[in-house]
């Protein structure tokens, strides 16, 4: 399987290598110019053969690729019968152009191909410079700048050289430099000469601008030195110097030029123009003064600077004034002053004396500037003198102003006017009298602590520009009048210079947190971080719900309410400043559930209304006790589960509507019962009431018995065949009430009638005439006691039990 597979592979490349071989003897490409400029036209031309295989017999076509893309159709063209050609209007990079041969069917084979490259002409030199070296050689020196190449193709320089008398010179630069030192006789070193540069490729050249020089000015001196100097009594300093050793050789007449510097002076240049010799002289410096020195010569070009030396004045003594501010608190006195304009050290290591006409022994001894010390009331001056090592100044008096409290101004102001500087203005104080101002300042932040610098401002001016500030820095800074006999009361503002954001963020806290609200805190930022005045602050709070509540405040701290409970809220804090914001850390936290003050404060409200309202109900009740008992609850009797004792006229009125016409009598409903307190103790004869409890009730057994005896006579021959139904008749207590009484009381049972539906039922039961007399009755009687009537009534009384209570049996006669 294996050598089947092998032999296939070897067939297939056999092929292709024969293919490869025909397609290659059938043409011959050919170009112009393999190498071209960028941007040129190209033309190439491709023959077929004759004899080629893959054209014999068959129609076929030329085309053209352009690095494996075949090119436009238009671009082609037939020179002869089998010449082919392509026309490339403009080349613009390195190229493969191949020739391929196309059979009937669409079959293409290359045939042949060239490569054309694209360059570049060479940069045009730039910077082409020229100096002579001030060596003994003195030869000059030429340099230029090569230009970016576009295109790597090599390229040489030739540097020309024209001299005045037309005489021209050339020099071939080896590859890869870019610097040439010209021979000693190619030009004159006081004469004029022209040079150029050109660089040169296979694709043309490229020159430089022509540059025309005196080699002697174009020399670059190296830097002198100084020798020494010395320091002269007049206030002169006298210098010694020389050209570096290796160009002092040259005996040329120099420009000189002197550059002196000390801490409290501007840069001094001092020129002596074409200068000969080795010494130079300067006067009019101060006395006692460091001065650091250096020096430089010019010949055709200035030489670098030398190396600085130190040269110092001699000292004499100080002299001029100082400016003083003098601040007394009682007894104690602090002095701050500072050199005038006129005021000269003449020296160093000054020290300073403060004495007063009163004292032999000095108030105060000092190297710096200024002094506290305790003043007596007697003295009225004081005298302050600078010392140095020759000797000391005259002495600079100060006057003593125990008065305070005088007119402040006003409406002062502190405007920034640069990073270091500020416009202090103010309004001049209503009273007069005024002899001038005192404007001080200091520093806040610097540790140790600042010293405090003042100015005195004349009593014309209102205003003042305060320098050598620190940007972001906080300065108090105070205006005091002065007047005649004392000090004015001051203002005092803090300022910055300049304003920037805060370098960090107050720290923000959840101080209480609640349902619906958040208290927040945060402490201020230390003033050395705040880098300007904090103009407020800016509060951030939001759930993932969006509800997004920006609060602006300049406190410290705020209460964020209208949250909701058990919401995640983020919370950050921004801090403004005139400079900038600086925005702090994003804080989380949820509000809780409703907490037991809001509990509270609902609860009691809703008590409070409930209790009224309790109370209300309760006396209305009490009040109209009956008549919401007639509305809500009526008394209904129940036959059923009823049983009477007894009942009286009082009693059997309770509920009822009272009479006020004498009209027709009225039903009135047995609303009353009196129900017995049955004993458990006693056997009950029916499920309704216990007959046994009746006989104790009865005063005589006698008595009843005739009553009943009475009352049977009357009921028993109408009611033998009728419904046994109850007609209660009520006693003689009854009757002695005022209103018309009813002539019977008919029961508003629901119970149905026994034998309601017999027609031989009465009729119903109809009111009786007023003038009918309702017979006394004092007690109920029993029913007659022969077997025939018992029989019959307990029949009765076994429908009605509440009536079978009336019943009395075997009741004796007292």
């Amino acid at each position: 399987m294996a050598s089947v597979r092998l032999v296939l592979v070897l067939w297939i490349y056999i092929n292709v290598l024969i293919k490869v071989m025909q397609a290659s003897l059938c043409a011959k490409i050919h170009t112009p110019a393999s190498l071209v400029l960028a941007g040129s036209p190209v033309s190439v031309t491709c023959s077929i053969e004759e004899d080629c295989l893959l054209t014999k017999g068959k129609d076929f076509r030329v085309a053209w690729k352009i690095d494996n893309d075949f090119a436009p159709s238009n671009l082609s063209y037939q020179e002869s019968k089998r010449t082919y050609g392509i026309l490339i209007p403009s080349l613009q990079r390195t190229a493969d152009i191949v020739c391929v041969l196309c059979v009937a069917d669409n079959n293409c084979q290359i045939v042949d191909g060239v490569t054309v490259d694209v360059g570049y002409l060479p940069t045009i030199p730039k910077n082409l410079s020229c100096a002579l070296n001030k060596t003994q050689s003195s030869r000059l020196l030429c340099r230029w700048d090569p230009g970016q190449e576009k295109a790597i193709l090599p390229t040489k320089y030739i540097l020309h050289v024209s001299r005045a008398n037309s005489e021209k010179s050339q020099y071939e630069i080896p590859p890869g430099q870019h610097l040439f030192l010209l021979p000693r006789n190619s030009y004159d070193i006081l004469s004029e000469v022209e040079v150029y540069v050109t660089a040169v490729n296979v694709l043309g050249n490229a020159t430089s601008a022509p540059l025309k020089l005196i080699p002697y000015q174009t020399a670059k001196l190296y830097a002198p030195v100084i020798k020494r100097f010395e320091a002269l009594s007049s206030g002169c300093l006298r210098y010694s110097w020389s050209l570096s050793p290796t160009q002092e050789w040259l005996q040329f007449n120099f420009s000189v030029e002197l550059r002196l510097s000390n801490q409290t002076e501007k840069e001094l240049v001092v020129p002596f123009g074409v200068y000969q010799g080795n010494t130079i002289k300067v006067c009019g410096l101060r006395h006692g003064t460091n001065y650091t020195s250096t020096l430089r010569v010019n010949y055709g070009s200035w030489s670098e600077w030398s190396k600085p030396i130190t040269a110092t004045t001699l000292m004499r003594v100080p002299a001029g004034q100082l400016e003083t501010w003098l601040k007394v608190n009682d007894q104690d006195a602090q002095l701050y002053w500072k050199p005038s304009k006129h005021f000269r050290a003449n020296g160093w290591n000054l020290s300073y004396t403060v004495n007063s006409n009163d004292q032999i022994k000095p108030l105060c001894e000092t190297q710096g500037s200024h002094c506290f010390f305790n003043l007596t009331k007697g003295i009225k001056k004081v005298y302050l003198r600078a010392k140095n090592a020759v000797g000391s100044s005259n002495h600079t008096q100060v006057t003593v102003y125990r008065k305070k409290g005088l007119g402040a101004v006003s409406n002062f102001r502190v405007l920034p006017q640069s990073e270091t500087s500020v416009l202090t203005v103010w309004e001049r104080p209503e009273s007069s009298g005024v002899t001038g101002y005192v404007l001080e300042w200091r520093a806040l932040c610097e540790k140790p602590a600042a010293p405090l610098s003042f100015s005195l401002i004349d009593k014309n001016n209102s205003s003042a520009i305060i320098t050598g500030l620190s940007p972001y820095m906080p300065y108090n800074i105070s205006v005091y009048p002065k007047y005649e006999d004392g000090i004015g009361s001051p203002l005092t503002l803090m300022a910055y210079s300049s304003q920037k954001a805060p370098s960090v963020a107050p720290n923000l806290t959840f101080v209480d947190i609640r349902h619906s609200e958040v208290e927040l805190g945060w402490d201020e930022i230390p003033l050395e971080q705040r880098n300007g005045i904090i103009q407020g602050y800016t509060i951030y709070i939001w759930s993932d719900r969006g509800d997004l509540q920006e609060i602006n405040t300049e406190m410290t701290n705020i209460l964020v309410e209208n949250l909701k409970p058990l919401t995640v809220y983020y919370t950050f804090i921004c801090v403004h400043t005139m400079g900038g914001s600086t925005n702090g850390t994003i804080q989380h936290r949820s509000t809780g559930h409703t907490d037991g003050m809001g509990i509270v404060f609902f609860v009691i409200p809703a008590s409070i209304g409930l209790a009224l309202l309790f109370i209300i109900v309760v006396f209305t009740c009490f009040g109209k006790h009956e008549r919401v008992k007639m509305c809500l609850w009526p008394i209904i009797p129940d036959p059923a589960n009823s049983s009477i004792k007894k009942w009286t006229a009082t009693d059997s009125l309770q509920g009822l509507p009272t009479f006020k016409e004498d009209k027709d009598p009225v039903l009135v409903y047995l609303s009353h019962f009196s129900l017995l307190d049955l004993s458990e103790k006693e056997p009950l004869k029916s499920d309704y009431v216990k007959e046994s409890q009746w006989s104790r009730d009865i005063d005589s057994r006698n008595e009843s018995h005739n009553s009943f005896q009475d009352r049977s006579s009357y009921d028993s021959t109408q009611d033998r065949d009728s419904v046994p139904y109850a007609t209660v008749v009520f006693g003689s207590s009854y009757q002695s009430h005022s209103s018309p009484m009813p002539a019977y009381v008919r029961s508003d049972s629901t119970q149905p009638l026994l034998e309601g539906d017999d027609p031989g039922s009465p009729p119903p039961y109809e009111n009786v005439s007023l003038g009918r007399r309702v017979p006394k009755v004092k007690h109920f009687n029993a029913f007659p006691l022969n077997s025939t009537q018992s029989e019959e009534n307990e029949e009765v009384w076994e429908e009605f039990p509440m009536l079978k209570s009336l019943e009395i049996g075997d009741t004796d006669h007292n």
